[in-house]
């Protein structure tokens, strides 16, 4: 497939960014301290359908080949085999390291472990040679955990449990190792993809839930949380470019801070109908009482893509993947820059 680079559409200029070793999906991005480098996290595709994790750290800039590529993988035991490994938000560590969360799947369910995917924090070197730790909120029969990102000590994921469709979140501390349930008040699903370290005692949480009195089938949202006495204020739900009649599903990938004391947040949607869904940059800033205020959207469409993910934002580019088909039976996936002309 032909690539289409730094096409301008919309205030909207478009880049592929992938590792050049194979099929790239981009799932988390965080700034280097005092550098114009970033972090990129991503996974990888390989031979017999493997993925690998990736960590990048470079410029964003020359389509992925301007920094470095680095391959890391969950160790595997005698008794685990692993044999997915998927790396979401990065974060900066101490003393150079780098912080990154995720999930990774073995070949057989071995010690009361669950056949899905098993989450994980990562805290070391760009090589993975540092330490790996399993994350798993302890309630019997935990399925599936994904965690999604990290900032400021909190890693914040999401879980489901054997034969319940419904959806739980939580919040990890990794120095005490402690699990902390999230649940919005009257919701059915939560789901936790984004967290942002305010300073002392302050943290910004996005994501999406679903509740009996929303009438939909889920929404996004952006809720203020403080890790000391673990409360919520400040919440605030958002649809698809603030109309409640347009999508079914509003979902915040991620989130990052703005100017004025406000975010900007990746976003995917669908439709009310359920026959069309999308992406959007959404920025959104703080009233003089603290409250959030009204969402901005900008559509991101990668030209020439039938479908377009947004999973992750920094400063004002969102990152994804979107997929071409060629043909009837043929799909083409490539990870992308979008960056939005605004002054957020």
């Amino acid at each position: 497939m032909e690539q289409n680079l730094n096409l301008e559409v919309n205030a909207v200029s478009y880049m592929d960014f992938n590792n050049p070793d194979g099929q790239t999906t981009i799932q988390g991005i965080r700034g280097v301290t005092n550098s114009e480098n970033v972090y990129i996290t991503a996974s990888l595709l390989g031979e017999n359908n493997i993925v690998q994790g990736l960590i990048y750290e470079g410029k964003l800039i020359g389509n992925g080949n301007n920094g470095k590529w680095h391959v890391v993988n969950f160790p595997s035991t005698a008794s685990e085999i692993v044999t997915n490994t998927s790396c979401y938000g990065p974060n900066n560590g101490p003393d150079g390291s780098i912080q990154i969360v995720g999930s990774y799947k073995i070949t057989t369910a071995t010690g009361g472990l669950p056949s899905g995917n098993l989450g994980f924090y990562y805290e070391g070197p760009l090589d993975g040679s540092g330490t790996w730790i399993r994350i798993s909120p302890n309630n019997g029969n935990t399925n599936n955990v994904f965690v999604h990102s990290i900032m400021g000590g909190i890693a914040v994921g999401n879980y489901d449990v054997e034969n319940d469709k419904n959806g739980y979140a939580f919040l990890y501390d990794i120095t005490t190792k402690e699990y902390t349930e999230f649940k919005l008040p009257d919701s059915i699903t939560n789901t936790l993809y984004g967290i942002w370290y305010n300073g002392e005692d302050s943290y910004t949480l996005a994501g999406g839930y679903s509740s009996h009195k929303l009438g939909k089938l889920s929404q996004a949202f952006l809720v203020d949380y403080n890790g000391k006495t673990k409360k919520i204020s400040n919440l605030k739900t958002f649809s698809y470019k603030n109309e409640t009649v347009l999508s079914i599903i509003t979902h915040f990938e991620g989130i990052t801070d703005s100017k004025d004391n406000g975010y900007n947040m990746p976003a995917d949607w669908i439709t009310l109908n359920g026959d069309g869904n999308g992406a959007s940059f959404v920025s959104v800033s703080r009233n003089s009482d603290g409250s959030f205020g009204e969402a901005n959207w900008i559509d991101i469409e990668f030209p020439g893509s039938s479908v377009t993910s947004a999973n992750t934002v920094y400063k004002n580019n969102v990152l994804g993947i979107y997929v071409v088909k060629e043909d009837t039976d043929t799909k083409e996936i490539s990870s992308f820059v979008a960056k939005v002309v605004t002054d957020k």
